[in-house]
């Protein structure tokens, strides 16, 4: 009695094994699928659509520091506490040298916009009264 009960749980786990495993191979297969698209050229056309053209953000950013302040009028920013000469770099690398613009932020604006050069939380910048010190300096 137990032997047959104990055969026939062996029978059910094999048989949802073997279809798991069924559907697991049928899926791989078609994720290969998808990525043999072929993409037919468009050069046959009579004419070509004008596409906008298209500014990556390095471009963005180079433009944002042409038109940043000289360094002769930047503040220094690592008067403010836990801003660091590195933290100062990257502020400049996104176009803040000044008090003023520094304090017009807000944490989670700030430290998004921060994300590609240094790794600094909202939380962190709230914490440490960046924002706060900087509108203070602003003032003076």
């Amino acid at each position: 009695m137990k032997t047959a009960r104990n055969l026939t749980v062996l029978g059910i786990g094999l048989g949802i094994s073997a279809a798991v495993g069924w559907l697991l191979l049928k899926e791989s297969k078609r994720a290969k699928e998808v990525t043999r698209l072929t993409i037919k050229s468009q050069i046959r056309s009579p004419e070509p659509e004008d596409y906008p053209s298209i500014v990556l953000p390095l471009e963005a950013l180079e433009e944002k520091h042409d038109t940043a302040p000289a360094a002769d009028t930047a503040d220094d920013l690592t008067k403010i506490n836990d801003i660091g000469p590195r933290f100062a770099e990257a502020l400049a690398a996104i176009g803040i040298t000044r008090y003023a613009q520094l304090a017009a932020q807000t944490p989670e604006a700030l430290a998004e916009r921060l994300a590609p050069h240094v790794n600094v939380r909202a939380q962190r910048i709230r914490d440490r009264d960046w924002i706060g010190q900087a509108e203070r300096l602003a003032r003076s």
